[in-house]
């Protein structure tokens, strides 16, 4: 997307948070972050805010109201979570919607703004752990008060693995993907080798369900804020912790056990851990994720080439410790 047609999408928010909120704008700097999604920090009369536009390729709400359905509900429950002391931004509803469309039919919300930094991938400190352990354990508790949905959004499943892995299979060896096809077939290995059964004592809940650097803001003393709650739905709370873990304490190849551990007695302050939990949540994060990011699609795109380093890095280093992973990660309770 050029500079010309990002400085027009925030020129038309602009004029309809003036509209709808009685804000002014007087500046809005692109927040370069996420794929194909806008953010913009909006400084305006009342204070900055921080504006995210929905890109119709990625979401597509106007035509999908269930999901724009699903992401109204989402930042309600994060503007709530928000009021319970969790550090997320507060929402800024209008009219009960937390989704905003312009007169054209441009979708956004607006949120608090919040001062804070991201960190690489794998190099948070452990004072940075543990007060993302403690918030993610506060969100997690008062999270099991929403009421559930019919079913989880996502289960392990392996034959409906096996089938999504077949069709990356296929469109890897029709674009004479050598690498791509490198992978599935040590994805393909280590699903094939795995019990199931391990999965079926695990409890549904409600999570964040991306919690990794980019969504984590920092500062001086610590946590700043966990943002960007789109992804929000019930699955299985246990995958933000192997995820916050993974993408917090993982670095060339080695995981700071420091570091996680540090997490681990943050979250522990509001909920327990039960031995085997941790193990068991990297296999459900690694059968979630790597259907997506193993694929040639999401390799050829441009647009997140450096997003894929980092996540194939990850999905290779559970793929390499696979039968070593519980006694590395239950030796961190």
């Amino acid at each position: 997307m050029t500079e010309d047609t990002k400085e027009s999408l925030a020129a038309e928010i602009a004029a309809h948070l003036k509209h709808t909120f009685g804000l002014s704008v007087s500046e809005a700097a692109v927040i370069d972050k996420g794929w194909l999604n806008i953010k913009w920090k909006m400084v305006t009369d009342q204070g900055p805010r921080f504006i995210k536009y929905y890109h119709p390729v990625r979401y597509n709400l106007n035509a999908r109201p269930e999901k724009r359905n699903a992401i109204e509900n989402t930042l309600r429950i994060q503007h709530v979570l928000n009021r319970a002391g969790v550090p997320c931004p507060q929402v800024f509803p209008h009219n009960s919607h937390c989704i905003q469309e312009t007169p054209s039919g441009l979708l956004y919300t607006m949120l608090e703004w919040t001062d804070g930094y991201t960190a690489e991938a794998g190099s948070l400190n452990t004072i940075q752990m543990y007060q993302l352990g403690q918030a993610a354990g506060k969100m997690h508790k008062w999270l099991r008060s929403v009421p559930p949905l019919n079913k989880p959004a996502w289960k392990p499943d392996k034959d409906l693995y096996l089938k999504e892995w077949q069709v990356n299979h296929e469109k890897a060896q029709a674009a004479g993907d050598e690498i791509v096809l490198e992978w599935l077939n040590r994805s393909r290995q280590v699903v094939k080798a795995m019990d199931f059964r391990m999965f079926e004592s695990s409890p549904a809940g409600w999570l964040h369900w991306d919690l990794w650097v980019d969504n984590i803001l920092l500062n001086p003393e610590g946590l700043a804020s966990i943002v960007d709650f789109d992804r929000m739905t019930m699955v299985y709370q246990e995958i933000d912790i192997a995820r916050a873990i993974l993408s917090g304490s993982l670095r060339n190849g080695q995981l700071n056990k420091e570091a996680a551990q540090a997490f681990l007695n943050g979250y522990r302050e509001h909920l327990e851990v039960p031995y085997g939990m941790l193990s068991r949540a990297m296999y459900m994060l690694y059968l979630d994720e790597s259907i997506w990011w193993l694929r040639t699609e999401v390799r050829m795109e441009s647009e997140i080439r450096s997003l894929l380093h980092r996540f194939v890095e990850e999905m290779h280093w559970i793929e390499d410790h696979w039968t070593t992973l519980p006694d590395q990660l239950e030796s961190l309770l």
